[in-house]
């Protein structure tokens, strides 16, 4: 059996291979389609967009974002809803 040296360059290289960058992709949209469907069952509105790219460091990366920032976090107008945090739990 061959030893494989584990290195900084082969974890590069494996986090940028196609199959990581879709499955990423694949987990934030799912994400998504949960927080959008947690913020239309509790009337809240807000857009959410999944954001792929690449770290100047060379690692890939699939953010979920919502163009309604104050449901998470609260403030003096709004409840804190946690949307996004919800969505995320479990997945």
């Amino acid at each position: 059996m061959a030893e494989v040296t584990i290195s900084y360059e082969l974890i590069q290289k494996a986090a940028q291979h196609a199959d990581v960058r879709a499955r990423t992709k694949e987990l934030a949209e799912k994400i998504a389609r949960r927080a959008e469907r947690i913020a239309a069952e509790e009337g809240v509105e807000m857009t959410v967009t999944v954001q792929s790219g690449t770290r100047p460091g060379g690692r890939p990366f699939s953010n979920v974002v919502s163009d309604n920032v104050e449901q998470e976090w609260g403030g003096h107008r709004v409840k804190r809803r946690r949307i996004l945090g919800r969505a995320g739990e479990g997945a």
